[in-house]
């Protein structure tokens, strides 16, 4: 059992708001990389985060750089077992971040790269709908949306300018056949004060690929 953290980074004042991307893995990387500097980039959890849950969660607490290592850009698929999990985090080093309040949106798809094995077209997401309210719903999670109120009522950032969700635990396909998936991540952006465009929305998008192998053991809940 591995536990990943899909980071990625927006800024309001750089080019890229123009064409409403994330901040690209950069070369070269920065000194120290690290979660709180490193976008468009998977780490794997050197011990069990807090957060971590075979269900989807907002996560109340920043994730500390320390627990996270083993940097990979997104221009690879990452490859899961069934059991792993997966965890998200946005941030932003904007001077005005405390100012920002952002709604998280995302939409499984089947990868169409490759020839897939029997069975593994039939599902559509590696997620279930569980929840720590129902914990057992295994549903697929195809969509990820959580927030449906006014951008005025959307959260605001963590002490450390991040938001975070844990997306839950890994599950295969059916008859354990392996599949391929993208993640079109996206997180629209609000500024409720000051500048850049206060009271204007920004979106950003990205979209990681992911191979979930055909074997692996699941597990309930991470330690």
């Amino acid at each position: 059992m591995a536990i990943y953290l899909y980071n990625l980074m927006f800024s309001l004042t750089g080019s890229n708001v123009n064409v409403g991307t994330f901040e690209p893995y950069p070369s070269p990387l920065p000194p120290s990389p690290n979660i709180s500097n490193l976008s468009s980039a998977w780490f794997t959890a050197n011990t069990t985060p807090p957060g971590a849950q075979a269900y989807f969660q907002i996560l109340s607490q920043p994730l500390t750089a320390s627990q996270w290592g083993s940097a990979q850009t997104d221009a690879n698929d990452l490859n899961l077992n069934p059991g792993d999990y997966l965890m998200l985090r946005v941030f932003s080093q904007d001077a005005n971040v405390s100012n920002y309040q952002l709604r998280f949106t995302g939409v499984f798809g089947r990868g169409t790269s490759q020839a897939l094995a029997p069975g593994a077209g039939n599902l559509q997401s590696p997620l279930v709908m569980s929840s720590a309210a129902v914990p057992n719903n295994t549903f697929p999670r195809a969509v990820i949306d959580t927030d449906l109120s006014s951008a005025t009522s959307w959260p605001g950032p963590l002490s450390d300018g991040s938001w975070s969700i844990c997306l839950g635990q890994v599950v295969a396909a059916p008859g354990l056949a392996a599949n391929d998936y993208t993640l079109n991540v996206g997180a629209t952006v609000y500024v409720k004060l000051n500048p850049p465009a206060a009271g204007n929305l920004f979106t950003f998008g990205r979209d990681p690929r992911m191979h979930v192998t055909g074997t692996g053991i699941n597990t309930d809940v991470a330690a």
